[in-house]
C-alpha cells in the first residue's frame, strides 16, 4: 500500500534498530535456513549491536552512586546505528582531496530482468557492473574525437530503490576534465557536458553482454532478446564543486539503505499492540518522479526482508575509484594536482621526510582531548569508569557496597 497521509496517532513511531531488534529473532526462526547465511550472519551481528553480548564499560557516579553501563558498538557497515564517526572522517578527506574544477556525477543501472540474478550472486555481479560501467566510461572520455583524456572516477555502489527493492547502480563522481593521453595537460570538460550518454549506455551494455558471454553464458541463454535491444539507463548530471554529491555519497559509506530512521506506526497501531502479529509500519520516501512525499505501509517482517537483501558478501568493497584517482596510479593523480596547482598527495612516510625540522622554541603539537567522561543519567555529574569486558565475558557487575 502507498500513497500520502498522516502519520501515526499521536505521534507515536519506533527507530529502524529498535524494529531489528523486536522482529529480528522472530524473523529467523520463522524462515530458518532460507534465510542466506551472510543475511543471517549479519542480522545476528547487528542484533548483538549496543547490547552485553559485546562486551561493555560500567560506570559509577560519585556524587549519587548510580551505575552505568555502556555497551561496545558493533561497527558492521549495515548496522544502522554505527558508521557516523567513520563516514564523518571518510567525508572530511575526501572533501579535502576535491579538485578546483567542476564535477558531474555519473550514475549506471541495469535493467530489471538481470537483478535477480544479480542479487542471487551478488560477488560476481556486483564486480562486473563495477568493471563495466568503469571501463565504459573511461572508454569513451579517451577517444580522442571526444575529451582525448583518462578519467579519475570515484564510484560508490547503491543496490536499493527508495522503496528498498533492489536496484543496483553505480554512482561516479567525476572531475570535469581529464589527464591527457601524454599526461602533460590537463585537459577540461565543457561545464555542464562530460561525454554523451546514450554512446556511453550503448558502450556500457555492450561490455556487459561480452563479460556475461565470458564468464556467464548458461546465464546469458536464458535472459530475453529485448535486454540487449533496449536502452540501458544511465544519467549525467552536473554536480557543481563536488562537495553536496560528495556529502550524499557518504551518508552510506559505512551504511546500508536505512539508517536509524524513526518509523511511524500507522494510526489505528498504538505502541502497546506492536508486539502482535499483523503490525505495520509506515516506511516514508520521496518519489523521484513528481517530487511528492509518499509512503508505504509494511508488515515488519517484509521491511526486514527488504533490508537484508541489500547485505554485501563479506569482503566486497562498496566505494571503489578509477583511472588516475586508483589507489596504484598516485604518480598520475599527483601529476594532475600539479598541472591544477595544488600540493601532492604524500604518503605518512613521505610527508615525515618532507616535513620541515621545528624550531627550537617552537612547542609540540598539543595532544588530542581525552575521552569524555559520560554523565550520570540521574543528577548529570561526571562519571568515573569502573571497569570493561570483552564479548564472550560475563557482564561486569557493579561493586557491592560495604555498610556505612
Amino acid at each position: 500500500m502507498s500513497g500520502t497521509g498522516p502519520t501515526g496517532a499521536g505521534g507515536d513511531s519506533i527507530r529502524f534498530h529498535q524494529l531489528l531488534q523486536r522482529w529480528g529473532p522472530a524473523y529467523l526462526k520463522r524462515f530458518g535456513t532460507a534465510v542466506p547465511w551472510r543475511q543471517r550472519e549479519v542480522l545476528e551481528k547487528l542484533l548483538a549491536c549496543r547490547t552485553p553480548a559485546l562486551g561493555g564499560e560500567l560506570f559509577a557516579c560519585p556524587a549519587c552512586g548510580t551505575f552505568h553501563y555502556a555497551y561496545h558498538s558493533c561497527n558492521d557497515r549495515h548496522c544502522p546505528q554505527c558508521g557516523q564517526t567513520d563516514a564523518d572522517q571518510w567525508l572530511a578527506n575526501h572533501t579535502s582531496l576535491l579538485l578546483p574544477v567542476p564535477y558531474f556525477l555519473v550514475t549506471f543501472t541495469v535493467p530489471e530482468p538481470l537483478r535477480l540474478w544479480m542479487r542471487s550472486h551478488p560477488g560476481q555481479s556486483l564486480d562486473l557492473l563495477f568493471a563495466t560501467s568503469a571501463q565504459a566510461l573511461q572508454d569513451l572520455a579517451r577517444n580522442p574525437q571526444r575529451l582525448g583524456a583518462s578519467l579519475g572516477m570515484l564510484g560508490l555502489l547503491h543496490t536499493w530503490s527508495r522503496t528498498l527493492i533492489y536496484h543496483p547502480h553505480v554512482h561516479y563522481l567525476i572531475p570535469a576534465g581529464g589527464l591527457s593521453l601524454d599526461q602533460r595537460q590537463w585537459v577540461p570538460s565543457r561545464p555542464k557536458f562530460l561525454v554523451h550518454v546514450h554512446p556511453l549506455a550503448d558502450h556500457y551494455r555492450t561490455l556487459f553482454r561480452q563479460a556475461l558471454q565470458r564468464d556467464a553464458p548458461d546465464l546469458l541463454k536464458t535472459l530475453p532478446a529485448r535486454v540487449w535491444k533496449q536502452r540501458w539507463v544511465v544519467h549525467c548530471q552536473p554536480a557543481g564543486s563536488g562537495q553536496a554529491a560528495l556529502r550524499y555519497l557518504s551518508r552510506y559509506v559505512f551504511k546500508t539503505a536505512t539508517g536509524d530512521r524513526d518509523l511511524p506506526l500507522l494510526p489505528d497501531l498504538p505502541a502497546p499492540r506492536l508486539r502482535q502479529a499483523g503490525s505495520r509500519v509506515r516506511w516514508r520516501y520521496r518519489d523521484s518522479i513528481s517530487g511528492r512525499e509518499e509512503h508505504l505501509d509494511l508488515e515488519p517482517f517484509e521491511l526486514i526482508r527488504r533490508f537484508l537483501q541489500h547485505v554485501l558478501p563479506s569482503g566486497f568493497h562498496r566505494v571503489r575509484r578509477f583511472g588516475w584517482l586508483h589507489p596504484g596510479a598516485r604518480a598520475k593523480l599527483n601529476r594532475v594536482r600539479a598541472l591544477l596547482q595544488q600540493a601532492p598527495v604524500l604518503t605518512d612516510a613521505e610527508r615525515a621526510a618532507w616535513q620541515p625540522p621545528q624550531a627550537e622554541l617552537e612547542p609540540p603539537e598539543p595532544l588530542p582531548p581525552p575521552a569524555p567522561t559520560p554523565l550520570c543519567p540521574q543528577c548529570r555529574q561526571p562519571m568515573r569508569h569502573v571497569g570493561s569486558w570483552c564479548a564472550g565475558q560475563p557482564r561486569l557487575r557493579p561493586p557491592v557496597r560495604g555498610p556505612p
